[in-house]
């Protein structure tokens, strides 16, 4: 069950201000370069990948559920590992 707090909520409204222009400035590029659509395509399947993995070795540290799926979707294993590795 996803845990709701004021932390995760702030984060998930920056992350969506992100969404807003990171995703029209994607789309415009995308038209003159399709390349860039296969390799989003397949960056995203790999964070995807990697959430269960991030959730297994971050499950004891307390962090946020939704917070460790957002930023492991945004930056991938240079998010979770060094986490990970904190004492």
């Amino acid at each position: 069950m996803l845990k709701i707090t004021p932390k995760s909520f702030t984060m998930t409204r920056q992350l969506l201000k992100g969404v807003w222009i990171a995703v029209p400035a994607y789309i415009v590029l995308s038209l003159f370069m399709p390349v860039l659509i296969v390799l989003a395509l397949v960056l995203g399947l790999l964070h995807l990948a990697e959430i269960p993995v991030a959730l297994a070795v971050l499950r004891k540290k307390n962090i946020p559920t939704t917070e460790v799926i957002g930023k492991t979707f945004l930056y991938g294993f240079t998010y979770w590992l060094p986490r990970s590795l904190e004492a």
